[in-house]
């Protein structure tokens, strides 16, 4: 009896000396806050650029394809990319304010400015 009572108190003391290092790798409430309200608030601004980047990245492509193809096709690319620019933004920008890590989508570019 008395080996599985210090065998619960060692579990329970390593239970609790490991609780204080994870909880030290998450960055503060403002630390998150002030990284995550800014990048949201540079990526809706900055949507409507997505799609001349765009279309100037298909138009430099040399697969064979007419300039009008891959321009229209860097249009609709730039489009869905500037609406997933825009979606990321407003969530970065609503849900910054709430506690806790918010892992948010890998834009490439995170932000053109």
């Amino acid at each position: 009896m008395k080996i599985r009572m210090i065998g619960l108190v060692f579990a329970l003391l390593f239970c609790v000396s490991f609780s204080p290092v994870y909880a030290a790798e998450e960055p503060g409430y403002f630390t998150q806050l002030g990284q995550a309200f800014p990048r949201g608030l540079k990526n809706i601004v900055s949507f409507p650029w997505e799609i001349p980047s765009t279309i100037s990245r298909y138009d430099q492509k040399t697969d064979g394809n007419p300039r009008v193809f891959r321009d229209m096709a860097g249009f609709v690319d730039g489009t869905f990319r500037a609406v997933t620019r825009l979606g990321c933004g407003v969530w970065d920008v609503l849900f910054s304010v709430v506690p806790g890590q918010q892992n948010e989508l890998p834009l490439k570019p995170e932000t053109f400015f």
